[in-house]
């Protein structure tokens, strides 16, 4: 499956439980290494959730570890890493956003962050969510329609 912002191959990635009750569970999460573009099934059935483009101080969660700093918050990057590469066991995203304004956040996850903001095109940027029907993609878990 290749990503719908940059066409880049796209990443299976765990799904954490829901953090409320009222959240529907997600099926599969795939996200883009390059851009980090998310797609998502599992919702409602027969359909997917594509990439959203989010500003940079509205994009990261906060990255949650014990071995983190917390004077130091750090982005989560989706794949078991921050975005300045910290990576270990036990490293998640937690439900709180990441703003790389902060003075005391990481420059390095605040530089990052900056890079990948720069691989969307500017015409995928302010785009609204987009729902649509679609057969699953290849190596996907979902059966066929």
């Amino acid at each position: 499956m290749t990503c719908d912002v940059c066409g880049h191959d796209l990443r299976s990635v765990p799904v954490p439980e829901p953090r409320a009750t009222w959240q529907l569970p997600v099926k599969e999460r795939w996200v883009c290494p390059w851009c980090h573009a998310w797609t998502e099934r599992g919702h409602h059935p027969r359909e997917v959730s594509r990439p959203q483009y989010r500003p940079v101080d509205m994009r990261w969660e906060w990255a949650d570890s014990e071995e983190l700093s917390e004077d130091v918050p750090h982005a989560y990057g989706h794949f078991g890493t921050t975005l300045c590469g910290i990576r270990h066991d036990g490293l998640t995203a937690s439900p709180y956003l990441w703003d790389p304004g902060w003075a005391h956040a990481c420059p390095a996850c605040g530089e990052m962050a900056a890079v990948i903001d720069g691989r969307w095109p500017e015409d995928a940027q302010g785009e609204k969510r987009k729902r649509l029907r679609t057969t699953p993609p290849p190596g996907s878990a979902w059966p066929p329609f």
